[in-house]
């Protein structure tokens, strides 16, 4: 067995929730920014949809190694929360 067969991934930390966040930025600009047309909700949408995607990926983490600790689950509920605020607005738009 080999060094990396036997290595362990480490358990889910902030760094797992940062990057759906960060791909909700600029869903977020264009709801502050632009006017609401159809090429800037696409566009929005396509951002949320990445963001759900990394969130999944963050839960198969969390399921397989773990949670590190309260400011990761502080993070995890703070992607969550501004996701389902983007979600919120694009239904009503």
């Amino acid at each position: 067995m080999t060094d990396t067969e036997s290595a362990r991934p480490r358990a889910a930390g902030k760094s797992t929730w940062e990057l759906p966040l960060l791909a909700l930025v600029p869903a977020a600009a264009i709801r502050q920014f632009t006017d609401h047309s159809t090429p800037w909700l696409v566009i929005s949408w396509v951002c949320c949809a990445l963001s759900a995607v990394l969130l999944a990926a963050g839960w198969s983490t969390v399921t397989r190694d773990g949670m590190r600790g309260p400011f990761s689950w502080a993070v995890c509920l703070l992607a969550h929360a501004v996701l389902a605020g983007q979600l919120i607005w694009l239904v009503r738009s």
